[in-house]
């Protein structure tokens, strides 16, 4: 009898686990998706969707199709409650209609719920910032965005003001590109000196990006990403406001705290923040109804995994914190990866403001990483399936990150930061002295990137449509 693996999500983690296990286990499991939306976003690219420099066309296509192919099933709908003790989920399709779906193994890769309701006036449906955290979001912002284009035209001098929305918002290095890549397309349209560019993060310095920074070795000298993002933002001129939370959002107005300084008030024409993330919202349920929920998630929501949730001072977090398997401590069948599972802890060291406000940049989970993830839950379910012991561990204190951040959609002059990190989480047990290893990391900016950057856009692409030879794509 084949074994019923249920993957609720179908993003980086969530896809990237169906690939590879249709490769590895395809012939003795019925693999199905839950995922509300039939779409896959490449998720990188809606910093150009968010300045009208790419059609959004291009950064999704649909699942169904692609599931059909490799011989998954596809349900249209959002899981409401897991039963563990029962092995079933239960889901709400699209048409309304409630169902319960039986499995072998789960994977909960559910993604974020987008926060916006966290700070107050917040958001593009009920509030008064805009977002590029969805597709249908980032069409909005460049729409805004071409309101203040217009504007700077007819000599209307604008603010923008680009970063996160709420204290404990993570992406930062999203939000970073954005305001790059609009620096750099507003230079190009000549308008550049009509428009004031502040950044405002939580970050406790600049290029923290919610990773604790990079430090690499160049020409025999070590660079830091603090010093590279500061000197970006004084060449172009942007001015920074960090590390700061926004407490509220008026039409017009952001209310903010930063850390040494009293409350203030920053009049803007327009707004991109990206919001906190949190667990999507999801019941774990006892065969009584009885309410397992406090025992398999965080305050926050996300779900637990086999990570060290003891609470410790920020100087007491070690590298082997971090889940290696992603498998829920309580049921072995359940994993939860991508953005989906419950951090130990943040990265990037928290402050606080005179108020007490909590102003820490959470933990990037998305992207590459997601990716690593969801193909270690893979390969662990088919150890299961074929009797072993989940034995593919990827800590974040184990795999590496590589991010190229666009400054400039050109292949002709604009540029791009590549970014490698080894490992993604400080592991100080192995690394001593900086908690990485500084030669294998990278920090370079120019036009090769912006090269390579356009280049992982198609290949992903690709990759994520289970195109002929996706599997040679590594993650």
């Amino acid at each position: 009898m084949k074994a019923k693996i249920l993957i609720l999500g179908s993003g980086f983690a969530g896809h990237t686990a169906v690939l590879h296990l249709t490769k590895l286990v395809g012939k003795e499991a019925e693999i199905t998706v839950v995922s509300p939306s039939n779409r896959f976003t490449w998720f990188p690219s809606l910093v150009w969707v968010g300045n009208g420099t790419m059609r959004s066309e291009s950064c999704h296509f649909q699942l169904a199709p692609v599931y059909e192919r490799i011989g998954v099933r596809y349900i249209a709908g959002r899981a409401t409650a897991i039963y563990p003790h029962a092995r079933k989920v239960e889901v709400r399709g699209d048409d309304g209609k409630t169902s319960s779906e039986s499995y072998d193994f789960l994977l909960n890769a559910t993604g974020p719920h987008l926060n916006f309701e966290g700070t107050p006036g917040l958001g593009p449906a009920t509030g008064n910032t805009t977002s590029i955290c969805t597709v249908e979001h980032a069409e909005d912002t460049a729409r805004h965005y071409s309101d203040v284009v217009r504007s700077a035209e007819h000599g209307s001098r604008q603010r923008m003001v680009i970063g996160t929305g709420h204290a404990m918002a993570t992406c930062e290095g999203a939000a970073f590109e954005y305001l790059m890549n609009v620096d750099f397309d507003l230079r190009q349209r000549g308008i550049r000196d009509k428009v004031d560019l502040v950044w405002l993060s939580n970050e406790p310095e600049p290029g923290d990006f919610g990773v604790d920074g990079i430090e690499a070795i160049k020409g025999g000298s070590l660079v830091t990403g603090a010093s590279l993002i500061r000197g970006l933002l004084d060449k172009h001129e942007i001015r920074a406001i960090l590390p700061a939370g926004i407490s509220k959002v008026e039409p017009g107005k952001l209310h903010y705290e930063e850390v040494g300084s009293d409350p203030a008030i920053l009049d803007y024409d327009f707004a991109m923040l990206i919001p906190q993330f949190r667990g999507v919202y999801l019941k774990y349920l006892a065969e009584d109804g009885s309410d397992l929920g406090p025992a398999m998630t965080q305050a926050s929501g996300f779900m637990n995994v086999d990570a060290n949730y003891t609470p410790k001072s920020y100087e007491s977090y070690r590298g082997d914190d971090w889940p290696a398997t992603y498998q829920s401590p309580k049921y072995d069948n359940i994993y939860a990866a991508g953005i989906a599972f419950a951090p130990p802890h943040p990265l990037s060291k928290p402050k606080k403001t005179a108020s007490g406000m909590a102003v820490v940049a959470t933990t990037p989970r998305t992207g590459m990483a997601s990716g690593i993830m969801g193909r270690t839950v893979a390969l662990n379910i088919a150890d299961q399936i074929h009797g072993k012991k989940p034995q593919h561990h990827e800590r974040l204190s184990e795999m590496p990150s590589a991010c190229i951040a666009s400054m400039g959609k050109s292949l002709w002059n604009g540029s791009a930061a590549s970014i490698v990190m080894v490992p993604t989480a400080r592991d100080y047990q192995r690394f001593p002295k900086y908690g990485r290893d500084v030669k294998l990391s990278e920090l370079e900016i120019g036009l090769a990137g912006a090269w390579t950057k356009r280049a992982m856009h198609t290949a992903f692409m690709w990759k994520l449509q289970a195109r002929p030879g996706w599997s040679l794509i590594p993650e």
